[in-house]
């Protein structure tokens, strides 16, 4: 499936996969540059592309489907992870 054929739109809620162990359930917040930029629930499985900045820093945390968004073929399709932490 290519991202043109893919149609979504800001509210929808779809699965999501990071390729890096982050995956769950969020809604779309944004729709910018191709990539879609998620509002994850609580319940979604964070990966290694979350990360916690030591304070005093300009902001907490950095997640990437919440700030820098995914892919089209990363949304509502089975997960393909490209990183294993053995």
């Amino acid at each position: 499936m290519s991202d043109r054929q893919t149609r979504f739109e800001t509210g929808d809620r779809v699965f999501f996969w990071s390729g890096r162990g982050s995956q769950g359930y969020g809604t779309i917040r944004e729709i910018r540059d191709g990539r879609a930029f998620l509002d994850p629930e609580p319940d979604a499985v964070k990966g290694t592309d979350y990360r916690v900045f030591r304070q005093p820093a300009k902001r907490y945390d950095s997640w990437a489907p919440r700030d820098y968004g995914l892919r089209f073929s990363q949304l509502n399709t089975p997960a393909k992870p490209w990183f294993e932490n053995n």
